[in-house]
């Protein structure tokens, strides 16, 4: 049994179980990707999460303060040309 809640993961079975289990929640998850962003962008989303599920709890913060850096550099830059169009 696989059990998830606000960033809270309980693991509860044998091996195979648990393999069982991740193996539908991941066919879960892609189905409901493709349908939402596409099936090329949920390939691309499957596998950013496999790398991130490789990073150690240090290299995850420090990837998603970049992540967060940028996006807030896109909408700095959207902000500037908004307010130049309107001069």
């Amino acid at each position: 049994m696989i059990k998830t809640e606000r960033g809270t993961t309980e693991i509860k079975g044998d091996l195979y179980e648990t393999l069982a289990d991740y193996g539908v929640i991941t066919v879960a998850v892609r189905e409901v990707l493709e349908e939402t962003i596409g099936k090329e962008r949920a390939e691309e989303e499957m596998q950013k999460t496999m790398q991130l599920s490789r990073m150690s709890e240090e290299e995850r913060d420090k990837y998603f303060a970049k992540e967060i850096e940028m996006k807030a550099e896109r909408v700095v830059e959207s902000i500037r040309k908004i307010i130049a169009d309107i001069k």
